[in-house]
């Protein structure tokens, strides 16, 4: 990158001065031009007139310098020669002088005339900008370096983080940063190293709770269902004929019964309490960046998928709640937006109502029957619009029970103007 901007200056610089080079020359040129012409406009009215050359120049001056304008010259001098040659003025020709001869009606040199010019600034121009150009430059490699070991030399040393933390998720955390550049991503990094420790913590609990489930249960329904069957054995092969006998039989079945629909009862606890994944965590924020945080993660999606997708919100009303839940639920809502809608147009409404604050999702499609609403957010239970979509019917529960951690609730209902599903998390102040 330094070896490019070095060239690049050296181009710049180069180009400048080559342009200001021709520009310089051609103003040269020009002034040549002038010069010779009031020269031989001087020369001619002299040699015609014999007036003295003083006169004609002060007589023309004016004159010139309305018709040249800005190439005319400031002043214009006559010197005189000695036929003895002991006062010969003698002047050097530069940029800002020009020196011609004036000779007389007779062939014989009458004296020069001093052509001088205002002051040229092209000189100082010309290096104050090489001297900005090369300030550009220097400034530009520090900034170069000053991006190379503040930000790519930490960030190749922090590249290989993520992969590790995916493969291995119980390792030795970042060292803490204060840098503006990298402090916040080893922030967010170690607090990602916490939550999949914790996570994975939770996950080996789980499976060691769920193995002791899996077995208890099993042990427990061995005997009933042993007994069931010897008891039904007994009943069809007649071992018992009297009406008390039987009614003793049918009372121990019920009570083997009872006992497995009481496991059963436990395994689906069990289950239902698996299925909240994560904890709440309230904190203090604005609603406002709930919307940016959708919008973020679901815009260019739906662009690609082209489907019509808006998110309002109605001001910046500041809740305390758990924001990245309440994410989670919203995105399970809109990926259920996006497997039963028919992709003409999904929208997020947010606002702050009187007695506390409403998240919306609505999407067009196929309206589930009226009857089935109040289904719709027990778990693993499926409408009849799900026939030929896969899920296992667990989606719209874990919103229910975020919002009730969340101390709200969550609505659907049916608008039949609009032929829209409509899904309501709301959040009492």
């Amino acid at each position: 990158m330094i070896a490019v901007a070095a060239a690049l200056f050296i181009a710049v610089i180069a180009g400048f001065n080559l342009v200001f080079d021709k520009l310089y020359g051609r103003q040269l040129s020009d002034r040549n031009v002038v010069v010779n012409r009031i020269n031989h406009s001087i020369s001619t009215t002299f040699a015609e007139s014999g007036e003295a050359p003083e006169s004609i120049i002060a007589d023309g001056f004016g004159q010139w310098s309305a018709d040249y304008g800005e190439m005319a010259p400031e002043s214009i001098r006559f010197i005189p020669l000695t036929d003895d040659g002991s006062n010969v003025f003698c002047a050097a020709a530069d940029e800002r002088c020009a020196v011609c001869s004036l000779y007389s009606a007779d062939g014989s040199l009458a004296g020069l005339v001093e052509y001088r010019f205002a002051d040229n600034s092209s000189d100082m121009l010309r290096l104050c900008v090489n001297i900005a150009l090369t300030v550009c430059f220097v400034l530009v490699v520090v900034f170069l370096a000053g991006t190379y070991i503040k930000v790519i030399l930490p960030f190749r040393r922090l590249s290989d983080y993520p992969e590790r933390l995916a493969r291995l998720r119980d390792i030795q955390k970042l060292p803490e940063s204060r840098s503006r550049f990298f402090g916040k991503y080893v922030w967010g990094m170690n607090m990602l190293t916490d939550v999949l420790a914790a996570n994975s913590r939770r996950i080996h609990n789980l499976e060691g709770e769920h193995q002791k489930l899996v077995t208890s249960i099993a042990h427990g329904v061995k005997t009933p269902v042993a007994n069931i069957r010897l008891y039904t054995d007994a009943v069809r092969t007649g071992l018992y004929t009297d009406a008390g006998a039987t009614a003793d039989i049918a009372d121990k079945i019920d009570k083997n019964a009872e006992k497995i629909q009481s496991l059963a009862e436990e395994l689906m606890s069990a289950s239902d309490a698996s299925l909240d994944g994560c904890d709440i965590e309230m904190s203090t924020f604005s609603l406002s960046e709930l919307a940016e945080l959708v919008r973020s993660e679901y815009a260019d999606r739906m662009r690609l998928l082209r489907i019509p997708f808006t998110v309002e919100c109605k001001g910046a009303p500041v809740l305390e709640s758990d924001k990245y839940a309440l994410y989670r639920a919203v995105n399970q809502l809109l990926e259920n937006a996006l497997k039963y809608g028919d992709g003409s147009g999904i929208t997020v409404q947010m606002m702050k109502q009187d007695d506390g604050f409403s998240i919306s999702v609505r999407n067009r499609g196929e309206l589930l029957p009226e009857s089935e609403l109040p289904y719709v957010f027990r778990s693993y239970w499926r409408g009849s619009n799900a026939a030929d979509k896969s899920g296992s019917g667990i989606g719209l529960y874990v919103v229910h029970e975020t919002a009730r951690a969340l101390g709200g609730s969550v609505h659907a209902r049916r608008i039949e103007e609009t032929s829209e599903m409509e899904f309501v998390i709301f959040l009492e102040k």
